[in-house]
């Protein structure tokens, strides 16, 4: 089973020096370099052009060239009635 978005793309993507976790959820990390960065608590080296797709909690160290992938949390979360059009009255 695919992680959450990895199916039918992602909404944003942002720098991870500079990700926002209270409004956005993230699900991919792609390093354009070689880099090291710290997800969830772990240290993980990462080769230059990779991706790795997990549900990011946090994010830190080195983080020259790392970005982050996801989508709105409103869009990942989803509304009561799994649609893009308003709940019904």
């Amino acid at each position: 089973m695919a992680i959450k978005g990895t199916d039918n793309g992602y909404g944003i993507i942002h720098e991870a020096g500079s990700a926002d976790f209270n409004n956005f959820a993230y699900f991919r990390i792609y390093a354009g370099s070689n880099a090291t960065p710290v997800i969830n608590g772990t240290s993980v080296t990462m080769a230059a052009s990779s991706t790795l797709d997990v549900y990011v909690k946090s994010i830190t160290g080195a983080l020259t060239g790392v970005y982050v992938i996801g989508e709105p949390k409103n869009v990942a979360d989803g509304p009561a009635t799994l649609s893009r059009y308003p709940e019904p009255t």
